[in-house]
């Protein structure tokens, strides 16, 4: 007899991309046998192993006739999109609904979306809100659609440490903007995101005995994921001590303060300087009492998921050697 309390069949739209492949890879590695559909453009040249659990179905996002073929008998629809190709994800997600999946985990991967006051001070986090709304919109239709976001704040070896620079530590010319306004954040490495996306999906879709251990505690909700709360002190006090450098190596300013940061951000963004954008979202981040700190929430699903708070200094030395 099947087991309808668990999810089986995972279709996943960007599985070679950043966050795409590591989801993959813990899914694919899981002892829940799940089974996988990759969905991937025509052009894609991507490959993916040969895998009895895998299948790989090429099409373009905008044939409503291949899209929906791709997501028939799928439980969940994971979308894992580069940040310039997540416009067609709305689309996709409307040929999901029609066809009868009831779980969509949409491109979030960023900061916390309950976080009011976050989602609408940073222009990147509009149309994840909009992605989750029209999932919402949705379900009035299809009943049982739900979706899961996936909250991870900056990704750890991409950004906290290869770009740094972002976060105020420049390790090449050995400078550092230390904000006093600045708080401890929350930070995930790429394993810790695929793993997390696993076991939550993992769960039992309910669980009376204890409903906090179920897939039905996420639905409309977030999962938290993060390997550490830092702050950019310690940052750069790891940088220091896996690089075998003192203190007196760096010139640190502490004359900046986020609040100017921000105002600067908000005036180049008027002026249609994207990268100030970018730089908005690392305010609402690092800023104290601004959303970046959701630690609390981590800790509760850490302890769902039987994860354990990561290794700073040792994560550090992986990815300064990677």
């Amino acid at each position: 007899m099947a087991d309808t309390n668990h999810i089986h069949n995972i279709a996943i739209v960007g599985a070679s991309g950043q966050v795409g492949s590591t989801i993959f890879k813990h899914l694919l590695d899981s002892p829940k046998d799940f089974k996988l559909t990759v969905v991937t453009r025509t052009d894609s040249t991507a490959t993916f192993p040969s895998n009895p659990s895998i299948t790989v179905k090429k099409g373009s996002y905008t044939d409503s006739p291949f899209m929906q073929d791709a997501f028939k008998n799928q439980d969940v629809v994971i979308f894992a999109l580069h940040f310039m190709a997540q416009a067609a994800q709305n689309g996709m997600i409307d040929e999901a609904a029609k066809a009868g999946v009831k779980w969509i985990v949409p491109n979030e991967y960023a900061g916390d979306g309950m976080n009011e006051a976050m989602v609408e001070g940073v222009p990147v986090f509009a149309p994840k809100k909009q992605a989750r709304t029209h999932i919402e919109e949705l379900s009035k239709t299809y009943e049982g659609l739900k979706w899961i976001g996936v909250a991870t704040n900056p990704f750890f070896e991409p950004f906290l440490i290869k770009q740094a620079k972002v976060f105020g530590i420049d390790p090449e010319s050995h400078t550092a903007t230390i904000y006093p306004d600045a708080g401890a954040f929350n930070a995930s490495t790429m394993d810790r995101i695929g793993l997390a996306v696993t076991r939550t999906l993992s769960l039992p879709i309910t669980d009376n005995s204890n409903p906090r251990a179920s897939l039905q505690h996420y639905a409309n909700n977030f999962l938290y994921v993060s390997s550490f709360c830092v702050t950019q002190k310690q940052v750069l006090q790891a940088f220091q001590k896996v690089k075998g450098e003192k203190g007196t190596d760096w010139k640190v300013s502490e004359d900046k303060t986020i609040k100017q940061w921000m105002q600067e951000c908000q005036e180049g963004l008027k002026q249609g300087n994207m990268r100030a954008g970018w730089g908005l979202t690392m305010c609402y981040y690092m800023g104290e009492g601004m959303g970046g700190n959701y630690e609390e929430k981590a800790e509760q699903d850490r302890k769902v998921l039987g994860l354990q708070e990561e290794d700073f200094e040792e994560a550090v030395k992986r990815a300064l050697t990677a």
